[in-house]
Protein backbone atom coordinates (compact mmCIF):
# COMPACT_ATOMS: atom_id res chain seq x y z
CA UNK A 1 0.00 0.00 0.00
CA UNK A 2 3.00 2.44 1.23
CA UNK A 3 5.57 1.64 -1.81
CA UNK A 4 4.01 3.38 -4.74
CA UNK A 5 4.80 6.94 -2.92
CA UNK A 6 8.11 5.48 -1.59
CA UNK A 7 8.62 5.62 -5.44
CA UNK A 8 7.15 7.79 -6.13
CA UNK A 9 9.65 10.39 -3.84
CA UNK A 10 12.74 8.50 -4.89
CA UNK A 11 11.24 9.54 -8.70
CA UNK A 12 11.28 13.37 -7.48
CA UNK A 13 14.50 13.30 -5.74
CA UNK A 14 16.20 11.44 -9.19
CA UNK A 15 14.27 14.61 -11.33
CA UNK A 16 16.00 17.08 -8.95
CA UNK A 17 19.55 15.88 -9.60
CA UNK A 18 19.39 15.90 -13.26
CA UNK A 19 17.77 19.11 -12.97
CA UNK A 20 20.95 20.53 -10.90
CA UNK A 21 23.73 18.52 -12.46
CA UNK A 22 22.06 20.30 -16.05
CA UNK A 23 22.76 23.99 -14.02
CA UNK A 24 26.04 23.67 -13.49
CA UNK A 25 27.08 22.08 -16.90
CA UNK A 26 28.08 25.37 -19.36
CA UNK A 27 27.66 23.30 -22.52
CA UNK A 28 24.16 22.12 -23.44
CA UNK A 29 24.42 20.62 -27.33
CA UNK A 30 25.79 17.82 -29.73
CA UNK A 31 29.16 16.36 -28.90
CA UNK A 32 31.86 14.45 -30.84
CA UNK A 33 34.74 12.63 -29.19
CA UNK A 34 34.14 14.22 -25.86
CA UNK A 35 34.27 17.91 -27.78
CA UNK A 36 31.44 20.08 -28.58
CA UNK A 37 30.63 19.67 -32.34
CA UNK A 38 27.72 20.56 -34.11
CA UNK A 39 25.28 22.66 -32.33
CA UNK A 40 24.67 23.45 -29.03
CA UNK A 41 24.94 26.57 -26.82
CA UNK A 42 27.37 27.68 -24.31
CA UNK A 43 27.31 29.90 -21.26
CA UNK A 44 30.90 31.28 -20.20
CA UNK A 45 32.00 31.91 -16.57
CA UNK A 46 31.77 35.08 -15.73
CA UNK A 47 28.07 34.93 -17.03
CA UNK A 48 28.93 38.26 -19.67
CA UNK A 49 28.80 36.27 -22.92
CA UNK A 50 26.56 33.25 -24.05
CA UNK A 51 27.07 31.42 -27.32
CA UNK A 52 24.78 29.45 -29.50
CA UNK A 53 25.77 28.30 -32.51
CA UNK A 54 27.76 25.78 -34.30
CA UNK A 55 30.91 24.21 -32.97
CA UNK A 56 33.87 22.17 -34.34
CA UNK A 57 36.45 20.80 -32.38
CA UNK A 58 35.52 22.35 -29.32
CA UNK A 59 35.37 25.79 -30.59
CA UNK A 60 32.69 27.75 -32.29
CA UNK A 61 32.77 27.56 -36.14
CA UNK A 62 31.20 28.51 -38.42
CA UNK A 63 27.15 30.30 -37.87
CA UNK A 64 26.55 31.67 -34.45
CA UNK A 65 25.00 34.38 -32.19
CA UNK A 66 27.50 35.77 -29.29
CA UNK A 67 24.90 37.67 -26.82
CA UNK A 68 26.14 40.08 -23.99
CA UNK A 69 24.09 41.01 -20.83
CA UNK A 70 24.40 44.75 -22.00
CA UNK A 71 22.06 43.76 -24.75
CA UNK A 72 24.62 44.01 -27.51
CA UNK A 73 25.61 40.74 -29.70
CA UNK A 74 27.17 39.68 -33.00
CA UNK A 75 25.24 37.08 -35.15
CA UNK A 76 27.60 35.93 -38.14
CA UNK A 77 30.69 33.75 -39.09
CA UNK A 78 32.93 31.85 -36.49
CA UNK A 79 36.21 30.82 -37.27
CA UNK A 80 38.60 28.54 -35.19
CA UNK A 81 36.78 30.38 -31.92
CA UNK A 82 36.84 34.05 -33.68
CA UNK A 83 34.87 35.99 -34.99
CA UNK A 84 35.61 36.36 -38.61
CA UNK A 85 34.04 36.43 -41.89
CA UNK A 86 30.94 38.52 -42.61
CA UNK A 87 28.44 39.31 -40.25
CA UNK A 88 25.92 41.85 -38.13
CA UNK A 89 27.30 43.84 -34.86
CA UNK A 90 24.68 45.71 -32.74
CA UNK A 91 26.34 48.03 -30.10
CA UNK A 92 23.95 48.00 -26.97
CA UNK A 93 25.89 51.86 -25.52
CA UNK A 94 25.58 53.56 -28.66
CA UNK A 95 22.83 51.80 -30.75
CA UNK A 96 24.65 51.81 -33.96
CA UNK A 97 24.62 48.95 -36.39
CA UNK A 98 27.41 47.46 -38.58
CA UNK A 99 27.04 44.80 -40.97
CA UNK A 100 30.22 43.78 -43.07
CA UNK A 101 33.50 41.91 -42.76
CA UNK A 102 35.54 41.06 -39.82
CA UNK A 103 38.57 39.44 -38.63
CA UNK A 104 39.57 38.21 -35.02
CA UNK A 105 36.57 39.87 -33.72
CA UNK A 106 37.23 43.43 -34.96
CA UNK A 107 35.27 45.48 -37.77
CA UNK A 108 37.94 44.52 -40.42
CA UNK A 109 37.15 45.01 -44.52
CA UNK A 110 34.34 46.25 -46.70
CA UNK A 111 31.56 47.43 -44.04
CA UNK A 112 28.01 49.70 -42.87
CA UNK A 113 27.74 51.37 -40.25
CA UNK A 114 24.44 53.00 -39.30
CA UNK A 115 24.07 55.21 -36.43
CA UNK A 116 20.36 55.90 -34.44
CA UNK A 117 20.31 59.39 -35.55
CA UNK A 118 20.31 57.86 -39.64
CA UNK A 119 23.97 58.93 -39.86
CA UNK A 120 25.64 56.17 -42.31
CA UNK A 121 29.58 55.19 -43.33
CA UNK A 122 29.79 52.54 -45.47
CA UNK A 123 33.61 51.54 -47.00
CA UNK A 124 36.83 50.39 -45.90
CA UNK A 125 37.58 49.32 -41.81
CA UNK A 126 40.72 48.40 -40.48
CA UNK A 127 41.16 47.58 -36.58
CA UNK A 128 37.84 48.85 -35.57
CA UNK A 129 38.19 52.35 -37.54
CA UNK A 130 37.11 54.09 -40.84
CA UNK A 131 40.54 53.74 -42.48
CA UNK A 132 40.79 53.41 -46.56
CA UNK A 133 37.85 54.69 -48.98
CA UNK A 134 34.62 55.65 -48.23
CA UNK A 135 31.41 57.49 -48.03
CA UNK A 136 29.98 59.23 -44.68
CA UNK A 137 26.86 60.96 -44.55
CA UNK A 138 26.25 62.73 -41.50
CA UNK A 139 22.59 63.64 -40.59
CA UNK A 140 23.03 65.54 -37.47
CA UNK A 141 25.93 67.83 -38.84
CA UNK A 142 24.13 67.57 -42.52
CA UNK A 143 27.45 66.42 -44.57
CA UNK A 144 28.63 64.01 -47.01
CA UNK A 145 31.99 62.82 -47.64
CA UNK A 146 33.32 60.59 -50.17
CA UNK A 147 37.02 59.76 -50.35
CA UNK A 148 40.11 58.45 -48.22
CA UNK A 149 40.06 57.47 -44.59
CA UNK A 150 42.98 57.17 -41.96
CA UNK A 151 42.22 56.21 -38.55
CA UNK A 152 39.11 57.33 -38.19
CA UNK A 153 39.85 61.12 -40.02
CA UNK A 154 39.54 62.33 -43.83
CA UNK A 155 42.56 61.72 -45.02
CA UNK A 156 44.15 61.92 -48.36
CA UNK A 157 41.59 62.23 -51.88
CA UNK A 158 38.26 63.44 -50.94
CA UNK A 159 35.25 65.42 -51.91
CA UNK A 160 33.11 67.15 -49.15
CA UNK A 161 29.89 68.40 -49.82
CA UNK A 162 28.59 70.56 -46.93
CA UNK A 163 24.81 72.30 -45.91
CA UNK A 164 24.51 75.11 -47.97
CA UNK A 165 25.73 73.18 -50.98
CA UNK A 166 29.43 73.88 -50.83
CA UNK A 167 31.78 71.32 -52.29
CA UNK A 168 35.24 71.12 -51.64
CA UNK A 169 37.14 68.10 -53.91
CA UNK A 170 40.62 68.09 -53.26
CA UNK A 171 43.52 66.82 -50.26
CA UNK A 172 42.93 66.02 -46.62
CA UNK A 173 45.37 65.79 -43.79
CA UNK A 174 43.53 64.15 -40.47
CA UNK A 175 40.14 65.62 -41.02
CA UNK A 176 41.52 69.07 -42.24
CA UNK A 177 41.47 70.69 -45.91
CA UNK A 178 45.55 70.93 -46.86
CA UNK A 179 46.91 70.76 -50.16
CA UNK A 180 45.63 71.44 -53.30
CA UNK A 181 41.88 71.75 -54.09
CA UNK A 182 38.62 73.27 -55.58
CA UNK A 183 35.67 74.95 -53.24
CA UNK A 184 32.59 75.70 -54.76
CA UNK A 185 29.75 77.93 -53.11
CA UNK A 186 26.41 77.97 -53.23
CA UNK A 187 26.37 81.59 -54.41
CA UNK A 188 28.51 80.54 -57.24
CA UNK A 189 31.85 81.58 -56.02
CA UNK A 190 34.84 79.15 -56.39
CA UNK A 191 38.19 79.00 -55.36
CA UNK A 192 41.46 76.74 -56.80
CA UNK A 193 44.63 76.53 -54.90
CA UNK A 194 46.19 75.48 -51.47
CA UNK A 195 44.93 74.84 -48.50
CA UNK A 196 46.27 75.02 -45.30
CA UNK A 197 44.24 73.56 -41.71
CA UNK A 198 41.09 74.18 -44.01
CA UNK A 199 42.27 77.91 -45.00
CA UNK A 200 43.30 79.10 -48.00
CA UNK A 201 46.90 79.57 -48.04
CA UNK A 202 49.25 79.64 -50.45
CA UNK A 203 48.78 80.22 -54.30
CA UNK A 204 45.34 80.58 -55.34
CA UNK A 205 42.40 82.22 -57.14
CA UNK A 206 39.51 82.91 -55.93
CA UNK A 207 36.32 83.71 -58.67
CA UNK A 208 33.79 85.42 -56.87
CA UNK A 209 30.35 85.46 -57.57
CA UNK A 210 30.39 89.12 -58.57
CA UNK A 211 32.39 88.60 -61.32
CA UNK A 212 36.10 89.96 -59.06
CA UNK A 213 38.82 87.34 -59.34
CA UNK A 214 41.75 87.61 -57.15
CA UNK A 215 44.69 85.71 -57.92
CA UNK A 216 47.29 85.66 -56.07
CA UNK A 217 49.00 84.21 -52.68
CA UNK A 218 46.57 83.52 -49.88
CA UNK A 219 47.04 84.16 -45.92
CA UNK A 220 45.31 82.36 -43.53
CA UNK A 221 42.08 82.53 -45.69
CA UNK A 222 42.95 86.11 -46.62
CA UNK A 223 44.54 87.74 -49.55
CA UNK A 224 48.00 89.10 -49.27
CA UNK A 225 46.94 92.27 -50.66
CA UNK A 226 43.84 93.40 -50.06
CA UNK A 227 42.44 96.97 -51.46
CA UNK A 228 41.31 99.18 -48.70
CA UNK A 229 40.95 102.54 -51.05
CA UNK A 230 40.38 103.80 -54.42
CA UNK A 231 42.12 106.71 -55.73
CA UNK A 232 41.55 108.99 -58.93
CA UNK A 233 44.59 109.61 -60.89
CA UNK A 234 44.97 113.51 -61.76
CA UNK A 235 47.15 115.71 -62.37
CA UNK A 236 45.40 119.17 -61.05
CA UNK A 237 43.23 119.29 -57.41
CA UNK A 238 40.83 120.68 -58.63
CA UNK A 239 40.35 119.71 -62.33
CA UNK A 240 39.11 122.17 -64.87
CA UNK A 241 37.91 121.63 -67.87
CA UNK A 242 35.94 124.31 -70.55
CA UNK A 243 32.10 123.48 -70.87
CA UNK A 244 32.03 121.04 -74.03
CA UNK A 245 35.34 119.58 -73.51
CA UNK A 246 35.67 115.51 -73.27
CA UNK A 247 38.07 113.95 -70.31
CA UNK A 248 39.56 111.14 -69.02
CA UNK A 249 39.51 109.39 -65.30
CA UNK A 250 42.21 106.99 -64.16
CA UNK A 251 41.35 104.93 -61.17
CA UNK A 252 43.40 102.94 -58.91
CA UNK A 253 42.47 100.36 -56.12
CA UNK A 254 45.42 100.53 -53.59
CA UNK A 255 46.21 98.45 -50.37
CA UNK A 256 47.40 99.93 -47.07
CA UNK A 257 50.73 100.90 -48.11
CA UNK A 258 49.30 102.77 -50.73
CA UNK A 259 50.47 100.18 -53.49
CA UNK A 260 48.03 99.29 -56.86
CA UNK A 261 46.80 95.89 -55.80
CA UNK A 262 47.66 94.27 -59.52
CA UNK A 263 46.27 90.46 -58.32
CA UNK A 264 42.74 91.72 -58.10
CA UNK A 265 40.99 91.57 -61.11
CA UNK A 266 36.86 92.96 -61.84
CA UNK A 267 35.90 95.03 -59.20
CA UNK A 268 32.62 96.98 -60.47
CA UNK A 269 33.25 101.04 -60.34
CA UNK A 270 30.45 103.50 -61.27
CA UNK A 271 31.30 107.33 -61.69
CA UNK A 272 28.36 109.68 -61.09
CA UNK A 273 28.70 113.51 -60.87
CA UNK A 274 27.14 115.75 -58.25
CA UNK A 275 26.25 119.45 -57.68
CA UNK A 276 26.05 121.78 -55.15
CA UNK A 277 22.70 121.14 -53.15
CA UNK A 278 21.24 124.39 -52.89
CA UNK A 279 18.46 124.60 -50.58
CA UNK A 280 15.55 126.44 -51.56
CA UNK A 281 13.91 128.87 -49.54
CA UNK A 282 10.66 128.26 -47.39
CA UNK A 283 7.52 129.50 -49.04
CA UNK A 284 8.99 128.80 -52.74
CA UNK A 285 7.32 126.70 -54.79
CA UNK A 286 10.28 124.27 -54.92
CA UNK A 287 10.93 123.92 -51.24
CA UNK A 288 6.81 122.80 -51.75
CA UNK A 289 7.71 119.80 -53.56
CA UNK A 290 11.50 119.30 -52.07
CA UNK A 291 9.73 116.97 -50.10
CA UNK A 292 8.01 114.37 -52.56
CA UNK A 293 12.45 114.13 -54.23
CA UNK A 294 13.03 110.44 -53.31
CA UNK A 295 17.03 111.45 -54.01
CA UNK A 296 18.80 111.79 -50.66
CA UNK A 297 21.95 114.16 -50.86
CA UNK A 298 25.06 112.81 -51.03
CA UNK A 299 28.02 113.76 -48.51
CA UNK A 300 31.42 115.30 -50.00
CA UNK A 301 35.13 115.96 -48.57
CA UNK A 302 34.25 119.51 -49.34
CA UNK A 303 31.87 120.38 -46.70
CA UNK A 304 28.88 119.93 -48.63
CA UNK A 305 26.39 118.07 -50.43
CA UNK A 306 25.63 117.10 -53.98
CA UNK A 307 22.98 116.28 -55.92
CA UNK A 308 23.57 113.99 -58.79
CA UNK A 309 23.63 115.67 -62.27
CA UNK A 310 23.69 113.66 -65.76
CA UNK A 311 27.03 112.28 -66.96
CA UNK A 312 27.86 110.98 -70.10
CA UNK A 313 30.77 109.26 -72.48
CA UNK A 314 28.32 109.41 -75.86
CA UNK A 315 28.49 113.00 -76.52
CA UNK A 316 28.09 112.04 -80.56
CA UNK A 317 24.86 110.11 -80.24
CA UNK A 318 23.96 112.85 -77.91
CA UNK A 319 24.74 115.53 -80.33
CA UNK A 320 22.69 114.03 -82.85
CA UNK A 321 19.81 113.65 -81.89
CA UNK A 322 19.64 117.50 -79.99
CA UNK A 323 20.74 118.71 -83.54
CA UNK A 324 17.53 116.86 -85.15
CA UNK A 325 15.37 118.43 -82.36
CA UNK A 326 17.28 121.58 -82.75
CA UNK A 327 16.38 121.12 -86.12
CA UNK A 328 12.57 120.68 -86.27
CA UNK A 329 11.77 123.19 -83.84
CA UNK A 330 13.88 125.94 -85.15
CA UNK A 331 12.25 125.21 -88.95
CA UNK A 332 8.67 126.02 -87.46
CA UNK A 333 9.47 129.69 -87.18
CA UNK A 334 12.77 130.70 -89.47
CA UNK A 335 14.43 128.75 -92.67
CA UNK A 336 17.72 127.64 -91.68
CA UNK A 337 20.52 129.36 -93.92
CA UNK A 338 24.05 128.56 -94.91
CA UNK A 339 25.24 129.72 -91.85
CA UNK A 340 23.64 127.38 -89.73
CA UNK A 341 25.63 125.28 -87.47
CA UNK A 342 27.09 122.32 -89.27
CA UNK A 343 24.61 118.99 -88.93
CA UNK A 344 26.55 115.63 -87.24
CA UNK A 345 29.58 117.87 -85.60
CA UNK A 346 30.56 116.78 -82.71
CA UNK A 347 28.63 118.41 -79.33
CA UNK A 348 31.64 120.22 -77.28
CA UNK A 349 32.83 121.80 -80.84
CA UNK A 350 29.64 123.01 -81.43
CA UNK A 351 29.00 124.05 -77.91
CA UNK A 352 32.20 125.65 -77.49
CA UNK A 353 31.30 127.74 -80.65
CA UNK A 354 28.34 128.49 -78.94
CA UNK A 355 29.36 129.63 -76.21
CA UNK A 356 32.14 131.87 -77.68
CA UNK A 357 29.89 133.96 -79.75
CA UNK A 358 27.42 134.00 -76.81
CA UNK A 359 30.40 135.36 -74.58
CA UNK A 360 31.52 137.83 -77.26
CA UNK A 361 27.61 139.56 -77.75
CA UNK A 362 27.37 140.04 -73.78
CA UNK A 363 30.97 141.50 -73.56
CA UNK A 364 30.41 144.03 -76.42
CA UNK A 365 26.96 144.47 -74.49
CA UNK A 366 28.87 145.68 -71.75
CA UNK A 367 31.19 147.80 -73.20
CA UNK A 368 28.58 149.57 -75.49
CA UNK A 369 26.57 150.42 -71.98
CA UNK A 370 29.86 151.47 -70.76
CA UNK A 371 30.28 154.04 -73.62
CA UNK A 372 27.03 155.05 -73.59
CA UNK A 373 25.64 154.26 -77.05
CA UNK A 374 22.41 152.77 -76.39
CA UNK A 375 19.56 154.15 -76.94
CA UNK A 376 17.14 155.04 -73.81
CA UNK A 377 13.79 154.49 -76.22
CA UNK A 378 14.81 151.02 -76.85
CA UNK A 379 11.88 148.95 -75.43
CA UNK A 380 12.31 145.67 -76.88
CA UNK A 381 15.21 143.20 -77.15
CA UNK A 382 15.67 141.14 -80.61
CA UNK A 383 15.15 137.62 -79.75
CA UNK A 384 18.38 135.85 -79.22
CA UNK A 385 16.91 132.63 -80.81
CA UNK A 386 16.84 134.30 -84.04
CA UNK A 387 20.40 135.77 -83.81
CA UNK A 388 21.59 132.73 -83.06
CA UNK A 389 20.24 130.84 -86.17
CA UNK A 390 20.69 134.15 -88.49
CA UNK A 391 17.27 133.85 -89.76
CA UNK A 392 15.21 137.18 -90.53
CA UNK A 393 14.09 139.20 -87.44
CA UNK A 394 10.40 140.30 -87.75
CA UNK A 395 9.44 143.44 -86.44
CA UNK A 396 6.08 142.08 -84.92
CA UNK A 397 6.74 138.43 -84.32
CA UNK A 398 9.44 136.72 -83.40
CA UNK A 399 11.18 134.17 -80.78
CA UNK A 400 11.58 134.29 -76.93
CA UNK A 401 15.15 132.06 -76.12
CA UNK A 402 12.67 128.81 -75.45
CA UNK A 403 11.86 129.13 -79.09
CA UNK A 404 8.38 130.07 -78.52
CA UNK A 405 6.23 132.58 -80.84
CA UNK A 406 6.01 135.75 -79.28
CA UNK A 407 2.75 137.98 -79.74
CA UNK A 408 3.78 141.84 -80.84
CA UNK A 409 4.21 143.86 -77.39
CA UNK A 410 5.28 140.60 -75.93
CA UNK A 411 8.10 141.55 -73.51
CA UNK A 412 11.16 139.46 -73.35
CA UNK A 413 11.80 140.48 -69.92
CA UNK A 414 9.48 137.83 -68.67
CA UNK A 415 11.55 135.14 -69.58
CA UNK A 416 14.52 135.36 -66.87
CA UNK A 417 12.14 135.67 -63.59
CA UNK A 418 12.67 131.94 -62.88
CA UNK A 419 9.34 130.16 -64.95
CA UNK A 420 10.42 127.07 -65.96
CA UNK A 421 10.21 126.47 -70.15
CA UNK A 422 7.58 124.65 -71.61
CA UNK A 423 7.18 121.14 -72.13
CA UNK A 424 7.18 120.95 -75.75
CA UNK A 425 11.31 122.36 -75.47
CA UNK A 426 11.78 119.80 -72.05
CA UNK A 427 10.79 117.09 -74.76
CA UNK A 428 12.92 118.24 -76.97
CA UNK A 429 15.95 117.53 -75.03
CA UNK A 430 17.12 114.16 -75.20
CA UNK A 431 18.47 112.57 -71.50
CA UNK A 432 22.03 111.22 -72.13
CA UNK A 433 22.92 108.16 -71.34
CA UNK A 434 24.22 107.22 -68.19
CA UNK A 435 28.13 106.15 -67.98
CA UNK A 436 28.35 102.23 -67.77
CA UNK A 437 29.69 100.57 -64.92
CA UNK A 438 33.61 99.95 -65.82
CA UNK A 439 35.57 96.98 -64.24
CA UNK A 440 38.93 96.75 -63.33
CA UNK A 441 41.65 95.67 -64.38
CA UNK A 442 45.56 94.53 -62.46
CA UNK A 443 44.08 96.97 -59.76
CA UNK A 444 43.13 99.77 -62.39
CA UNK A 445 40.07 101.26 -64.21
CA UNK A 446 39.53 104.06 -66.78
CA UNK A 447 36.80 105.88 -67.90
CA UNK A 448 37.15 107.33 -71.05
CA UNK A 449 35.58 110.17 -73.44
CA UNK A 450 33.62 111.70 -70.10
CA UNK A 451 31.25 114.26 -70.94
CA UNK A 452 29.25 116.93 -68.99
CA UNK A 453 25.95 117.11 -70.51
CA UNK A 454 22.93 120.33 -70.32
CA UNK A 455 21.37 119.79 -67.27
CA UNK A 456 17.87 117.97 -67.09
CA UNK A 457 14.74 120.07 -67.34
CA UNK A 458 14.07 121.85 -63.95
CA UNK A 459 17.36 120.78 -62.80
CA UNK A 460 16.97 121.39 -58.73
CA UNK A 461 19.90 122.99 -57.32
CA UNK A 462 19.86 125.35 -61.02
CA UNK A 463 15.69 126.36 -59.90
CA UNK A 464 16.83 127.23 -56.54
CA UNK A 465 19.98 129.39 -57.67
CA UNK A 466 17.45 130.91 -60.37
CA UNK A 467 15.43 132.04 -57.62
CA UNK A 468 17.90 133.19 -55.27
CA UNK A 469 19.69 135.56 -58.03
CA UNK A 470 16.05 136.56 -59.38
CA UNK A 471 16.14 139.51 -57.61
CA UNK A 472 19.40 140.89 -57.63
CA UNK A 473 19.17 140.26 -61.63
CA UNK A 474 16.07 142.69 -61.71
CA UNK A 475 17.72 145.51 -60.01
CA UNK A 476 20.07 145.56 -63.28
CA UNK A 477 19.18 147.35 -66.67
CA UNK A 478 16.61 145.39 -67.90
CA UNK A 479 17.57 144.89 -71.88
CA UNK A 480 21.25 144.33 -71.22
CA UNK A 481 19.94 141.55 -68.60
CA UNK A 482 17.36 140.12 -70.72
CA UNK A 483 19.71 139.61 -73.60
CA UNK A 484 22.57 138.18 -71.40
CA UNK A 485 20.03 135.86 -69.25
CA UNK A 486 18.36 135.00 -72.41
CA UNK A 487 21.52 133.75 -73.83
CA UNK A 488 22.14 132.03 -70.86
CA UNK A 489 19.08 129.80 -70.89
CA UNK A 490 20.03 129.12 -74.73
CA UNK A 491 23.63 127.61 -73.25
CA UNK A 492 21.57 125.91 -70.54
CA UNK A 493 19.84 124.36 -73.33
CA UNK A 494 22.94 123.28 -75.31
CA UNK A 495 25.85 123.01 -72.69
CA UNK A 496 26.47 122.66 -69.00
CA UNK A 497 26.45 125.50 -66.67
CA UNK A 498 29.69 127.06 -64.99
CA UNK A 499 30.29 126.19 -61.83
CA UNK A 500 31.47 123.36 -59.37
CA UNK A 501 30.50 119.62 -59.76
CA UNK A 502 31.91 116.96 -57.64
CA UNK A 503 32.92 113.57 -59.65
CA UNK A 504 32.23 110.23 -57.47
CA UNK A 505 33.54 107.00 -58.11
CA UNK A 506 32.11 103.98 -56.34
CA UNK A 507 32.88 100.42 -55.59
CA UNK A 508 29.14 98.56 -56.85
CA UNK A 509 30.71 95.30 -56.81
CA UNK A 510 27.80 93.14 -55.54
CA UNK A 511 27.90 90.70 -53.13
CA UNK A 512 30.52 93.15 -52.03
CA UNK A 513 33.82 91.14 -52.08
CA UNK A 514 35.16 90.56 -48.53
CA UNK A 515 31.68 91.65 -47.05
CA UNK A 516 32.67 95.22 -47.80
CA UNK A 517 32.46 97.63 -50.53
CA UNK A 518 35.72 100.04 -50.57
CA UNK A 519 34.75 103.73 -49.62
CA UNK A 520 33.97 106.21 -52.22
CA UNK A 521 36.60 108.30 -54.38
CA UNK A 522 35.75 112.23 -54.71
CA UNK A 523 37.39 114.83 -57.52
CA UNK A 524 35.76 118.22 -58.18
CA UNK A 525 35.73 120.23 -61.21
CA UNK A 526 35.58 123.46 -61.92
CA UNK A 527 33.89 124.00 -65.65
CA UNK A 528 34.72 127.06 -66.81
CA UNK A 529 33.92 128.43 -70.43
CA UNK A 530 36.69 127.95 -73.12
CA UNK A 531 38.87 130.39 -73.21
CA UNK A 532 38.19 133.25 -76.51
CA UNK A 533 40.73 135.09 -78.68
CA UNK A 534 40.44 139.03 -78.06
CA UNK A 535 39.46 140.03 -81.37
CA UNK A 536 40.97 143.73 -81.83
CA UNK A 537 38.36 146.05 -83.29
CA UNK A 538 39.35 147.91 -86.25
CA UNK A 539 38.89 152.13 -85.36
CA UNK A 540 36.75 153.63 -87.78
CA UNK A 541 37.51 156.47 -89.56
CA UNK A 542 36.78 159.81 -88.33
CA UNK A 543 34.18 162.10 -90.18
CA UNK A 544 35.77 164.17 -92.55
CA UNK A 545 33.15 167.09 -93.93
CA UNK A 546 35.62 167.99 -96.66
CA UNK A 547 36.19 164.80 -98.21
CA UNK A 548 32.53 164.29 -98.12
CA UNK A 549 31.91 167.08 -100.16
CA UNK A 550 34.36 166.48 -102.01
CA UNK A 551 32.65 162.68 -103.06
CA UNK A 552 29.43 164.62 -103.27
CA UNK A 553 30.54 166.85 -105.96
CA UNK A 554 32.36 164.13 -108.00
CA UNK A 555 29.04 161.94 -108.31
CA UNK A 556 27.22 164.86 -108.95
CA UNK A 557 29.30 165.81 -112.24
Amino acid sequence: MYCKPDRMVVSENNMAAVSERSRREPYIGETKKSQRDGHGSFEYSNKFFRYEGQWKNGKKHGHGKLVMTDGSYYEGSFKDGEIDGFGFRYFADSGAKYQGQFRLGELHGKGRMIWPDGSIYEGDFVHNRRQGFGAMKSVTENLLYKGGYFQNKRHGQGTMIYPKGELYNGDWVMDKRHGKGDMKYDDGSMYEGQFEEDYFSGEGVLKHCSGLVHSGVWINGHPGSTPVKLVIIHEKDPLELEQGQTFEIHIECRDENDQVVKEEHGRELQITLGYKNIKPKKGSALFDMIEDVAEKPIQTPYGYEVVSYPLTNQSEDLTDKQEENDDDRESKVVPRSSSDITKGSVMHRDSISLIQKNSADIVEEDEEMADGDVNDDTEKVEPIAEETTDGPVGNHQGRDATGNTQEPGHSVSSSFTGNARDKDDKEAIPLPPQVPNHRTEAGECHFKSLFIPPPPPMYRPFVALDEDNKKSKEKQDRMVQAKRHNKEKIDDARIARTGDYVLMVRDVTNPPFLERNLDPAFLLIKLKKPKREKVKKEPKPKWDTKSHITQSMIRTE
